[in-house]
């Protein structure tokens, strides 16, 4: 006797599919939900250090496999002592890829890819290094500003001998046309005038503040004035400060938001602001690293990048 075996399956217990059902609805649930957490995360809106649980490593080391580049540009003077700075970071994001170099090698384009820039012990820059500078925050990206960083501009050999060519242009071209020239070394008089002056210059627009002085610190203190910012988050109201000295800025309040002043003595300067360019621009009137506060540090950074 031949017959086909009976293979239609039995129908699952309805209990076991109500369960299977919602088991398949959480998993929607979970990915949609991490899916979104990804998205808050790569555009800012929420930074993974304020999701619950062990989110930033789980984005940056399993689901991005990367880490933000941080550029530590410094000089031979002015305000802070970025070797100490540098060792501060390293030791408190060990996972920060910080690459530290000498400003007076910056050229232009250098800062692209760099998701966050940090200029201290620098005063003194060329006009190129300020505008290579000024050409990263046109493109968006973010920057640390410590001090009297970018204060002192001086032409090079390189601009001094453009600004000649360009001084024999406008001559030859008012002789061409058969004018004069009232003043034939226009360009160059204009960087050397620029150069006798101390102060932001042409980048106070994009800093919104202007510069006043370097002063020597005597017992100052750190007052928070806004402390639902989330780089002020888990501060104390007052922080002591050391005998480090620090710049006095003058800030335009239309565009800068002061986080923090500094009270020595009877007088309050900014000492902590942010104003918004293209990108994120956070401005340290006093060196970062002298506050001796990892929770500042660590909350500034976890607010200009993800990981």
């Amino acid at each position: 006797m031949s017959g086909a075996a009976n293979t239609t399956s039995m129908p699952l217990p309805t209990g076991k599919t109500s369960l299977m059902s919602q088991v398949v609805h959480l998993l929607v649930l979970a990915l949609m939900l991490v899916a979104l957490l990804v998205l808050l995360t790569k555009f800012n809106w929420v930074h993974c250090s304020q999701v619950p649980g062990n989110w930033c490593d789980i984005y940056c080391n399993t689901i991005m496999r990367s880490h933000s580049r941080i550029a530590l540009l410094y000089g031979e003077e002015g305000v802070g002592n970025a070797e100490e700075l540098r060792w501060t970071i390293t030791n408190t994001r060990l996972n920060t890829f910080l690459e530290p170099f000498q400003i007076r090698y910056l050229t232009a384009g250098m800062l692209e890819g760099y998701d966050l820039v940090i200029v201290e012990e620098a005063r003194t820059v060329s006009f190129s290094q300020a505008i290579a500078l000024r050409d990263y925050l046109d493109g968006g990206g973010s920057m640390i500003w410590v001090g009297d960083s970018l204060t002192n501009l001086y032409a090079d050999d390189v601009e001094m001998e453009k600004a000649r060519s360009m001084d024999l242009q406008r001559v030859y071209d008012a002789e061409v046309a058969n004018q004069n020239v009232s003043n034939p070394h226009y360009y160059e008089n204009f960087l050397l005038n620029y150069s006798d002056t101390r102060g932001f210059n042409f980048l106070s627009d994009v800093l919104s503040a202007t510069y006043e002085s370097t002063n020597a610190s005597r017992n100052a203190e750190m007052k928070i004035v806004q402390r639902s910012h989330m780089m002020m988050n888990g501060l104390k109201p007052e922080i002591d400060l050391g005998d480090v000295e620090y710049a006095r800025v003058h800030v335009d309040p239309r565009y800068v938001s002061t986080l923090a002043v500094i009270r020595d003595g009877e007088k309050e300067y900014p000492l902590v602001f942010e104003t918004r360019y293209s990108g994120k621009i956070v401005y340290f009137a006093y060196p970062l690293e002298a506050i001796n506060s990892t929770t500042l540090l660590q909350n500034v950074l976890d607010y200009l990048v993800t990981c």
